[in-house]
């Protein structure tokens, strides 16, 4: 859209001292190995003892410490899998530092290169039977689909699970070489682990074969897929930086409808959730993909409290749906990021304020389509559970760098809602490097954010 492209001339000289005067984000980082000269070893580096949440209560230092034995450079899904500990890797606490080259591909795939979900489908199963015999007007809309169709679908994607599910241990770091690392096809999950560093790599399309359709989630159904790109869950300690999440070659725009409903193929591309605690999310690329990011996962888990503390710097949104990210429960820095919205069809909203969730916006940037309404970027979804939440705003830049550009998103919100959101939280971020002038932000991040970035 024409509002994006000015915005971004107009910020390039502006931003361009500051970027003269930043350092890399790289060196936000420090290394364990002490050289003067050497090219740093990204697989030895580890989070800057300020930098977000992640660097709270110990620091993350990943697989910085991994002897000689446990160092890999990996090819295949074969190799990156047993590099991890294969099956045996949830749980596992041994420093590993594992260096990705080229493309990786965790699916099986076609001669055509379509992900082949035929190789996958156990007997019983086929996708049409299915959607014939679970229509609105077959089943009805009142319960989950049963029977031995469902039986066959759940079974199928338990084969695919075993095949692109790969769980991440403790003391890890997988770092990607050069410009084109890439894992597609893949779920990578950590789940009970500790100390965790993921950095320079391209996550794409984690697929699911067999999406699940639920007629009681929402007024009229959805299909709800299985896989994140990367999911965060009863994890401490996790920082993920210039990675890209997208969908690959099945973007949104690509995925039909069944039953007057879009058949989703896949979930989130970074959600953390169960109790994880202690994440910074730095300088990524989020990239045309509906459910972006979530932070807790249910309403009800109230063992969440005091959990899901995640700082989100310097990542770019573009042209997504929702979920920038959306809380429940969390305390959430979320600061100097920049969102590009040229398709007012496709999207959303940005931030949701979910229950006890209670976030604070420093210095972001928001390049809008001008058919997006500013009051509908923030989303409340407290529900009737409305105390101990909040989005507290600062700073925040709309199309533009002048000072008449600065906006209030929660203030937007609330002069059209029945029910306010509050605007002041009960924390104040400390973990945190230098916050850059929200003018500064496009192009700080258009040159750093995401994979490719670090050498």
């Amino acid at each position: 859209m024409p509002v994006v492209r000015r915005t971004l001339a107009a910020t390039a000289a502006l931003a361009a001292g500051a970027l003269a005067l930043t350092l890399a984000p790289s060196a936000t980082a420090t290394t364990t190995t002490a050289s003067a000269t050497a090219r740093p070893d990204l697989g030895r580096e580890v989070l800057g003892a300020r930098d977000g949440w992640a660097a709270a209560e110990g620091g993350t230092t990943g697989g910085s410490a991994a002897d000689a034995d446990h160092v890999f450079h990996v090819r295949t899904w074969e190799e990156f899998r047993a590099a991890l500990g294969g099956d045996a890797a949830r749980g596992d606490t041994t420093a590993r530092i594992v260096y990705v080259h080229g493309k990786i591909d965790a699916n099986l795939r076609t001669p055509t290169g379509a992900v082949d979900c035929d190789a996958y489908e156990v007997d019983g199963f086929d996708v049409q039977d299915y959607v014939d015999a679970y229509a609105p007007e077959v089943w009805g809309t009142e319960a989950e689909p049963s029977g031995p169709l469902e039986d066959a679908r759940a079974a199928s994607a338990a084969v695919q699970e075993a095949q692109v599910r790969q769980h991440v241990g403790s003391n890890v770091t997988i770092v990607g070489v050069g410009r084109d690392a890439q894992i597609t096809g893949a779920a990578l999950t950590v789940r009970g682990s500790d100390n965790v560093i993921v950095r320079n790599l391209r996550l794409s399309d984690a697929y699911d074969c067999f999406t699940a359709w639920d007629p009681t989630d929402g007024d009229a159904g959805a299909w709800n897929a299985a896989y994140d790109n990367l999911w965060i869950a009863e994890s401490t300690h996790v920082w993920v930086d210039h990675t890209t999440f997208d969908d690959g070659e099945n973007p949104p725009s690509s995925l039909p409808e069944v039953y007057g409903v879009k058949f989703e193929v896949h979930d989130g591309l970074l959600d953390i959730t169960n109790s994880a605690d202690l994440v910074t999310a730095s300088w990524n690329e989020f990239r045309d993909h509906d459910k972006t990011n979530l932070v807790g996962s249910s309403n009800s888990r109230v063992a969440d409290r005091g959990k899901l503390r995640v700082t989100f710097h310097h990542n770019l949104w573009e042209d997504i749906g929702q979920r920038a990210p959306r809380v429940r429960y969390g305390d959430v820095h979320v600061y100097n990021n920049y969102y590009v919205q040229r398709d007012a069809g496709s999207y959303a909203y940005s931030w949701g304020v979910g229950v006890e969730a209670e976030i604070v916006a420093e210095n972001n940037f928001f390049a809008l389509s001008r058919d997006v309404d500013p009051a509908g970027v923030v989303v409340d979804w407290r529900g009737t559970t409305t105390a101990g939440s909040g989005l507290q705003e600062f700073g925040t830049l709309l199309n533009g760098i002048a000072r008449r550009n600065r906006v209030s998103l929660v203030a937007a919100h609330n002069a059209t809602s029945d029910v306010d959101i509050p605007t002041t939280v009960s924390w104040d971020p400390v973990l945190h490097e230098r916050i850059h002038p929200t003018a500064a932000v496009p192009a700080l991040v258009t040159a750093w954010a995401g994979s490719g970035r670090l050498r």
